[in-house]
């Protein structure tokens, strides 16, 4: 009984005087990004570059058909490079004081807290992670003699997963998946009054890949 009233008044320490606020900014609206290039050379000429160029970096080649003109990297890790989801803000304040959390929605890591106001005030502790799978076909066709075009399609495949613990050390695990093309996006699903984080293709992993093709020509 005597550690149950304990508890109890810990309990009401911490949450006296506790205010939260938690501010989901989604990213801005797709702006279709440029996802092809010409080059002037013949579609032999551009296997020969291209092929190279991709080994050198740190994209991993899966699959190459010189005939159909088809090359398959993937890229694997931190998304914020290459998927825009917004911005996250979440300030509490209790007996410890204020504290405010300010990061890019498509972290890879990040730990913060959150109150939760309609749940009696209570305090939350999230661990986060968000990880990417994107997967690019370069199709490789000679549309006139001397004269080829190269189109990057990616299939991004985004993880978001973590813990959430409370201040009785309670804690649940999440873990969601979306999945979107080049110049798309797609919402994760909400959490309690939290909203569901959208995220889509920024066009800097197509921007980068060919890029690099036509640094190499």
């Amino acid at each position: 009984m005597k550690k149950l009233i304990l508890a109890s008044l810990i309990l009401s320490i911490l949450t006296v005087g506790c205010a939260g606020r938690y501010d989901y900014r989604p990213p801005s609206s797709i702006v279709p990004q440029k996802n092809s290039v010409e080059i002037n050379k013949s579609k032999d000429e551009v296997w020969k570059i291209i092929v190279p160029a991709l080994g050198k970096n740190f994209f991993v080649i899966n699959n190459l058909d010189k005939e159909s003109g088809i090359i398959n990297i993937s890229y694997s890790g931190d998304p914020e490079k290459y998927v825009d989801c917004g911005h996250i803000e979440s300030y509490v304040k209790n007996a410890r004081g204020e504290r405010t959390y300010r990061f890019p929605a498509s972290s890879a890591h990040q730990t913060y807290e959150v109150m939760d106001m309609n749940q009696g005030g209570g305090l939350f502790f999230v661990d986060r992670k968000m990880h990417l799978e994107g997967r690019m076909n370069l199709i490789v066709e000679e549309i006139a003699p001397n004269r080829t075009l190269i189109t990057a399609n990616t299939k991004y495949v985004l993880t978001k997963s973590g813990t959430v613990r409370n201040v009785q050390n309670a804690m649940s695990s999440f873990s969601d998946t979306i999945s979107f093309n080049t110049n798309q996006g797609d919402r994760f699903p909400g959490g309690g009054s939290q909203p569901g984080t959208f995220c889509q293709a920024n066009g800097n992993f197509e921007k980068e890949v060919l890029s690099l093709l036509l640094n190499e020509q």
